[in-house]
């Protein structure tokens, strides 16, 4: 959610657009950090209360993780059979390590 880079562009203090959104400034901080997940009605109140858009607000890092994946399959095509081979074994370790730290280990 990029509801900081847009409260910036659009001239809102942290302050300002927490008043119009009837919260405090120190909840609007901890969403815009990632650290609170607003309800629904919350974010409303956010995007209404600054006139700034929903699509920029919520799908903004959405398109950015399709602009990074279309960058990645350009640089896959780019290589040769042998090179994918690779590429995708070294996926398949990281993602495997990744779900090894994930797992809580099991006890018997």
């Amino acid at each position: 959610m990029q509801l900081r880079a847009e409260r910036e562009r659009l001239g809102y203090t942290r302050d300002q657009a927490a008043e119009r959104a009837d919260i405090t400034s120190r909840y609007l901080a901890a969403i815009e950090l990632g650290e609170k997940i607003p309800k629904a009605d919350v974010l409303v109140k956010l995007i209404r209360g600054m006139g700034a858009s929903a699509n920029t607000v919520i799908y903004a890092s959405q398109q950015e993780a399709d602009d990074e994946c279309e960058r990645l399959a350009r640089l896959f095509l780019q290589c040769t059979p042998r090179e994918r081979k690779l590429i995708a074994a070294i996926i398949d370790t990281i993602l495997d390590q990744h779900r090894q730290e994930d797992t809580p280990d099991e006890k018997a």
